[in-house]
């Protein structure tokens, strides 16, 4: 008696064998790729904020937005969290029409692995008024934190926290 051959049962046969033939990546493997992703990923986020500064200087929020993703929450000091690229249109096109905005963005460190990159920064912040502007002049500067995820091959800030350095005024 002749047997049949079987796809199915030669597939569970070969797949074990297949299965073996996948190399996995060391540890030491793995932290070269994520330090030279880092490297890479560090250099195009300076780019991005080099351009973002000078969007801010220009108050132009839909340029700053385009290195936002769709779905990004800032969390601005002392305020609630802007949800959204409408939330922080809206947010800093108040600021923008009683005064210039200056910022200056130094990035300290970038850790990458695959599309995924957390930037650690310091920042200043200076806020001009413009005349008859309700909000007076103020200073800022502090750290951040900007989860930064790759977007159609560009990096995109997805959650932007500042965190001032500055004392609270006291009483």
């Amino acid at each position: 008696m002749k047997k049949k051959f079987n796809p199915f049962l030669f597939f569970i046969f070969l797949l074990p064998f297949l299965s073996c033939q996948t190399k996995m990546e060391t540890e030491s493997d793995m932290q070269k790729r994520i330090d030279n992703e880092s490297v890479k990923a560090k250099e195009a986020i300076i780019q991005n904020n080099l351009q973002i500064e000078k969007w801010y200087k220009a108050k132009q929020i839909d340029s700053i937005l385009n290195y936002m993703a769709n779905d990004i929450i800032q969390f601005p000091p002392n305020n609630k969290p802007l949800i959204g690229k409408d939330s922080v249109r809206n947010n800093w096109n108040q600021l923008f029409q009683f005064g210039a905005v200056d910022f200056s963005l130094q990035t300290q460190d970038v850790k990458a692995n695959g599309p995924l990159a957390i930037e650690w920064g310091k920042y200043t912040l200076t806020f001009t008024p413009a005349d008859k502007s309700p909000i007076p002049a103020f200073s800022d500067n502090g750290n951040y934190l900007v989860y930064w995820k790759k977007i159609n091959n560009e990096w995109k800030a997805v959650w932007d926290a500042p965190v001032s350095s500055m004392p609270l005024p006291s009483k």
